[in-house]
């Protein structure tokens, strides 16, 4: 990942958003259920209309992650805090619950108090949370407490189409990069 990142540094923001979106077309918008019970951190209802006009950078993780989650979390906080107001104004980064069962509004409202104020988290029942996950092509495993869930963040447009996957490794000033040029569009 190291490599991909100090690449990512020396290429143009044009060339690297260009690199990492390349092929990565959907094969259809991709929707959050309406109406099938999903809720952010705050208990509210969670739709596609809260997204509307808005990018998404949407990572699937959850709050008893030892280690990945957090440090992901942690460079999307950085790459947001690099955006001016403007641009960031037209991104909605989302956290999926991988773990619906334990990371319920409460537990993810505390968790995001640690990240970026703009993180939405998203949660509700299993069935729906996979469901949501297979649409991105990102399966979600669980098994004796651990909960394997994909390892990129997923850039979407504002109409539902997968502009990429971004590895998770990516250093926070790459990630800024495409989120400005993404944003800029």
């Amino acid at each position: 990942m190291g490599a991909v990142s100090s690449r990512l540094r020396h290429l143009g923001r044009g060339v690297a958003l260009a690199l990492l979106l390349s092929g990565a077309a959907s094969a259809g918008p991709l929707t959050w259920p309406a109406g099938r019970g999903l809720v952010d951190q705050t208990g509210a209802a969670l739709d596609e209309a809260r997204f509307a006009g808005r990018v998404r950078l949407v990572y699937f993780g959850y709050t008893r992650c030892p280690d990945l989650c957090p440090t992901a979390l942690m460079t999307v906080t950085q790459a947001l805090d690099a955006l001016p107001p403007a641009l960031l104004a037209r991104l909605a980064p989302v956290l999926v619950a991988a773990d619906p069962e334990h990371d319920g509004p409460g537990v993810l409202a505390r968790y995001l108090d640690t990240f970026h104020p703009a993180i939405v988290a998203a949660t509700g029942p299993v069935a729906v949370i996979d469901g949501l996950a297979a649409s991105y092509a990102a399966p979600i495993r669980r098994h004796g407490g651990l909960v394997d869930h994909p390892v990129d963040l997923f850039l979407v447009s504002p109409s539902g189409m997968l502009l990429g996957r971004l590895p998770v490794g990516i250093a926070p000033d790459a990630l800024a990069g495409i989120l400005r040029a993404a944003l800029s569009r």
